[in-house]
């Protein structure tokens, strides 16, 4: 009974490291086959350039007929990648239909908090992304178009989510016509975007307030939700 105990733990241990040689050989391998070149070209395009523009730059050079999907999908996996070029990496793989692997959730979702800190930057990189794209939030119900990728990473957002809550009070503003008068109109803050989101992964009620001090209120109420649960 002894031997057999010790054969199992011996056994276990043995397939514990091949797992975790495998895992680190895939790493390195994701590392090593990331284009620089290619990083460079997303980075220097930017938002408005990649999505934007009429130009052919996805098509013809950085996606390049879907040449490069397995180049794309290891600057979007690499934890040596930017925020930036991770961020820009996954909008195009998901404008291609490429399923994003679940593994790299929570780093993709740095990314995503990141550009959506930004946003209000004026940082030539992000423009392009305005409001609009990241949601009219509570009174619309409306996540947007990256706010309802942002969302659909579920739990592993939270982490990046929650530190927006707290120090973020800066304004994102929305363009056009119609939108852009209703959107503004709530002068929505990175935190207020993040606490939508929360409140949509989490199942939490929230409720808006254009009264910055209730508003700011609520927040609270939902970090402490989210510290009890």
């Amino acid at each position: 009974m002894l031997a057999t105990d010790k054969f199992v733990r011996l056994f276990s241990a043995f397939i514990l490291s091949l797992i975790l040689i495998t895992c680190g050989k895939k790493e390195k391998n994701m590392d090593r086959n990331i284009d620089t070149i290619l990083i460079k070209k997303i980075e220097e395009s930017g938002y408005r350039n990649l999505f934007l523009s009429n130009d052919d730059i996805v098509e013809k050079v950085i996606w390049n007929q879907g040449n490069n999907k397995d180049k794309l999908k290891s600057i979007a996996y690499s934890e040596n990648t930017s925020h930036l070029a991770r961020f820009l990496t996954v909008e195009i793989l998901k404008k291609y239909n490429v399923e994003i692997d679940v593994e790299f959730y929570e780093i993709i979702a740095e990314s995503y908090g990141y550009a959506l800190h930004r946003t209000t930057m004026g940082d030539s990189k992000f423009y392009g992304i305005v409001g609009n794209l990241w949601g009219l939030l509570y009174e619309e119900n409306d996540l947007g178009k990256l706010g309802d990728f942002y969302v659909s990473l579920g739990e592993k957002a939270i982490p990046s989510l929650v530190k927006l809550l707290s120090y973020d009070n800066s304004e994102i503003f929305y363009e056009g016509s119609e939108e852009a008068t209703l959107g503004n109109s709530y002068q929505y803050r990175v935190k207020d975007f993040a606490a939508f989101y929360i409140s949509k992964i989490k199942g939490i009620p929230m409720t808006f307030y254009q009264d910055f001090d209730k508003r700011d209120a609520e927040i609270e109420r939902l970090k402490e939700v989210l510290e009890n649960k």
